[in-house]
C-alpha cells in the first residue's frame, strides 16, 4: 500500500480531515441532545440540488454568488437566526472562509463532515465528527451508498461519545462484516469487498484487536438508496431539526465498502456541518 494512501485512510478515525489539510476549528457545542429548533440550509455559489433535495425543502439562505462566501450576507445570515440551526455543504476555500467568520460571530459548530468524492460518485470518502446527540450520519450514509451500488470508506467520531458499547446493528444483511476493535477509544468496523487484513492495515489497526462484533438482530440500519450529497442532506436536516432522543450508539465507527475505496482516486473535497447560531 502507498504510504501516502495508508496516511489519508488512517487519519480518518484520527479525526483528521480527508477533503484538506488545516480546516479552522469552531469549538463544539455542549454534548447535549438536540431540541427542536428552525434549521436553515445555508448554500454558497452555485446550489447544491442534490444536497438541498435531500433536505427536503428547507428555508435556503445564500451567502453569495461567487466561490467564497459574501461577507456582509453572512454577517446578516448570523444576525436573523439567532436560535437557529445551520446546515449546509460547501467547498473546502469557502468553508475556510465562512467558519472564521462564524467562530467570530460565536455560532457553535455541532456537527462537520469532510468529503472526498470521485466526479461519477462511484467512489468516496468521508468523516464525521459530532457533539453527542448529532452523531448517526455514518450509518445512513453507508446504508444509502450500499443501495446504489458504491465503494465507500466512512468514519465517524463522537465527540464525548460513550466507548464501552460492544453490541451493534446487523449489517450483514447489506454485506458487510462487523468487528468490534478493542482501542483505547473501542471502534466498530464494517467491512463488506475488503479483508479485515486490508481492513485493519489501511486504519492502521491492529488486526488482533479485531473481534467479530455481537449484533442486535432486529436493529439494521436502513436508508433509500441516494447519490452521497441527496443521503446526507436528508440525514443532516433530521439531526438538525432534533426533538427526540438520538439512539443509535455514540461510538466510533468506521465503513469500507469495496477495495475501490482504498485506492488512490481524483477526487472533489467538500465539508457539511450542523452549526446552532
Amino acid at each position: 500500500m502507498k504510504l501516502h494512501r495508508r496516511a489519508l485512510l488512517k487519519g480518518m478515525i484520527a479525526g483528521s480531515t480527508i477533503a484538506a489539510v488545516g480546516l479552522p476549528r469552531i469549538s463544539f457545542a455542549k454534548s447535549t441532545l438536540p431540541a427542536t429548533r428552525e434549521v436553515l440550509l445555508v448554500g454558497c455559489g452555485q446550489p447544491d440540488d442534490a444536497f438541498a433535495a435531500g433536505a427536503g425543502g428547507l428555508p435556503q439562505f445564500g451567502i453569495g454568488r461567487g466561490p467564497l462566501p459574501d461577507y456582509a450576507a453572512t454577517r446578516a445570515l448570523f444576525e436573523s437566526s439567532r436560535g437557529k440551526r445551520l446546515v449546509g455543504l460547501m467547498e473546502d476555500a469557502a468553508y475556510v472562509v465562512f467558519s472564521e467568520l462564524a467562530r467570530d460571530a460565536g455560532v457553535r459548530l455541532v456537527f462537520e463532515g469532510q468529503h472526498a468524492a470521485g466526479a461519477n460518485g462511484g467512489v468516496s470518502r468521508h468523516v464525521f465528527s459530532a457533539a453527542a446527540g448529532f452523531h448517526g450520519s455514518a450509518e445512513d450514509l453507508a446504508a444509502a451508498l450500499t443501495g446504489e451500488d458504491a465503494a465507500f470508506a466512512i468514519a465517524e467520531t463522537p465527540v464525548g461519545g460513550g466507548g464501552r458499547l460492544v453490541r451493534g446493528g446487523d449489517w450483514s444483511r447489506l454485506g458487510f462484516e462487523s468487528f468490534h476493535v478493542a482501542e483505547e477509544s473501542p471502534l466498530w468496523l464494517h467491512l463488506a469487498g475488503v479483508t479485515r487484513v486490508a481492513g485493519c492495515e489501511a486504519l492502521g489497526l491492529a488486526e488482533s484487536q479485531a473481534e467479530p462484533l455481537h449484533c442486535w438482530p432486529t436493529y439494521l440500519p436502513s436508508a433509500p438508496a441516494a447519490g452521497w450529497r441527496t443521503a446526507l442532506g436528508r440525514s443532516l436536516a433530521q439531526l438538525a431539526a432534533g426533538g427526540e432522543e438520538n439512539r443509535r450508539p455514540a461510538v466510533r465507527q468506521a465503513f469500507l465498502r469495496r477495495a475501490e475505496a482504498l485506492d488512490d482516486f481524483v477526487a472533489d473535497s467538500s465539508v457539511s456541518f450542523v452549526m446552532e447560531a
